[in-house]
């Protein structure tokens, strides 16, 4: 029955759960009841068909206790993410308001002093002679007024932004916004392209007239420069200026602006310690590389010691890990890695390996004779593409048996028969491989190892890839702009 009516189910729970979510959009703004009753039906008929599917399509309890457990983990790390915000930022002594810069006002950088929309955290403080401002944002209703309905609940859940910015004295303003795939024409790099939009969606712009210029080099290509005054900016974008620009990694997925007595970038996600202090270090690097009577009459006091190890200070323990991987990553001209996006690599490419490693290295045992042999004996036997009737109808051919491997019975149910050989009836005595490794898959012929081996060799080399691309990056060769 289940056969029969599955697929109908699946395809009807999506259908179910994708109207729930326009419907909630059509209510949106008019009827709130109505339309969060709507958005958490849509959630509910969404993510029950999906469970529903990958428990009928794994025969497995293990996807239901997943589904449970999944929303247990994101609360537990949102509440300590939570508590940790508030006590690093009482531990480094800053205050919770803005005293200069910049704040956001309809995504518009407007004065501190201005009327500017609410910050989710504000930290103000001194460090190696310089003021800084960090604050946490949304691209939320009041950020984007035009979003609504599904746009507006993603910009809520996954438009968060982290902004640092450092005091200077007040100059003209000027912009540098990075362009995607401009850095390296030549290669796919989606992942770089895809920060850099979220990074540069995020930022504010400042409250200026501002117009296109150009430095006449090939940074043109690489970066958009807009400006409120053009011989400030020609005085700023030195030769020094624009090889940092071009040569560390961190400046080509970030906007950079001078505006309001600030310099600030902008980056995807939340306001943590590690952020603020390692943005806070890159712009006083570019601070000290503008020559100094860009500043006018005021003079911006630099610090002579912008090492990592001193102005970062403290770190965590994934900071701890991340340091010399991440260090290794800049040296190849790589971006670096925050720690969600290292256990995420980490865990897709853990996800690749071990089922690649295990179908591939038994494969091998059974085509090198390492893997030991065993005689299974066939309880019954099932061809469902000839029409044999039975309840797992669509599964191919199935066999099922038991055989003694050192001094144990074992029993095999619905083993998927994959070789080109006859299938045996049920009374037939086979001699089969037993894997060595988990979970011991039986191998009837050297055309199925070949297939298994084949079929291992696409994760275990992908996640291989993966691995290699992450902790072992290749050096990249980075072109310096050249001075008409």
């Amino acid at each position: 029955m289940d056969q029969l009516t599955g697929p109908w189910l699946i395809l009807g729970g999506y259908a179910a759960g994708l109207g729930l979510l326009l419907l909630g959009s059509r209510f949106d703004g008019r009827r709130p009841t109505a339309t969060a009753l709507c958005y958490t039906a849509s959630g509910v008929a969404l993510s029950e068909t999906s469970l529903y599917w990958l428990s009928a399509g794994t025969r497995s309890d293990v996807p239901g206790v997943l589904w449970v457990a999944f929303p247990l983990v994101i609360a537990g790390l949102t509440a300590w993410r939570a508590y940790r915000q508030k006590t690093w930022t009482r531990r480094v002594g800053g205050a919770d308001r803005a005293t200069f810069g910049v704040l956001p006002s309809r995504g518009i950088a407007v004065g501190h002093d201005s009327p500017a929309d609410a910050v989710a955290a504000t930290v103000e403080l001194d460090h190696h002679g310089y003021r800084l401002l960090g604050l946490e944002y949304s691209l939320g209703p009041s950020g984007e007024p035009g979003l609504h309905g599904v746009a507006k609940n993603a910009s809520l859940v996954d438009g968060h932004y982290a902004m640092v910015q450092l005091r200077t004295p007040l100059v003209p303003s000027l912009v540098i916004t990075p362009l995607s795939g401009a850095f390296e024409p030549e290669r796919f790099t989606p992942l770089e392209d895809a920060r850099i939009t979220r990074n540069v969606i995020g930022s504010l712009k400042p409250d200026a007239q501002l117009r296109r210029f150009e430095t006449g080099t090939e940074f043109d290509r690489q970066c958009t420069i807009m400006t409120s005054d053009p011989d400030f900016a020609a005085a700023v974008l030195t030769p020094e200026v624009l090889e940092l620009f071009t040569g560390d990694p961190w400046f080509r997925v970030r906007e950079v602006a001078f505006h309001g007595g600030s310099l600030w970038a902008t980056e995807a996600g939340t306001l943590t310690e590690e952020r603020l202090f390692i943005t806070s270090r890159r712009l006083a690097l570019l601070a000290a590389a503008v020559p100094a009577e860009c500043w006018g009459d005021d003079t911006l006091v630099t610090s002579a010691d912008t090492s990592e190890a001193s102005w970062v200070g403290k770190r965590s323990l994934t900071a701890v890990i991340r340091t010399p991987l991440n260090r290794r990553r800049e040296a190849a001209s790589r971006q670096a890695l925050t720690a969600p996006s290292l256990l995420a690599r980490s865990v897709v490419a853990l996800a690749l390996l071990l089922p690649g490693l295990s179908v591939a290295g038994n494969a091998v045992a059974a085509l090198t004779g390492l893997a030991p042999e065993v005689r299974l004996t066939v309880t019954g036997s099932l061809d469902s593409t000839a029409g044999d009737g039975c309840s797992t109808c669509g599964h191919g051919e199935l066999v099922n048996g038991t055989y003694s491997y050192d001094g144990a019975e074992y029993e095999v149910s619905q083993m998927s028969w994959m070789s080109f050989a006859a299938l045996p009836k049920r009374g037939d005595v086979v001699d089969v491989a037993r894997g060595p490794l988990w979970w011991h898959p039986l191998i009837e012929r050297t055309d199925t190892a070949v297939f298994l081996l084949l079929y291992g060799l696409a994760p275990l080399l992908t996640g291989a890839a993966l691995a290699r691309a992450t902790y072992l990056p290749r050096p990249r060769k980075t072109k310096t702009p050249s001075v008409a």
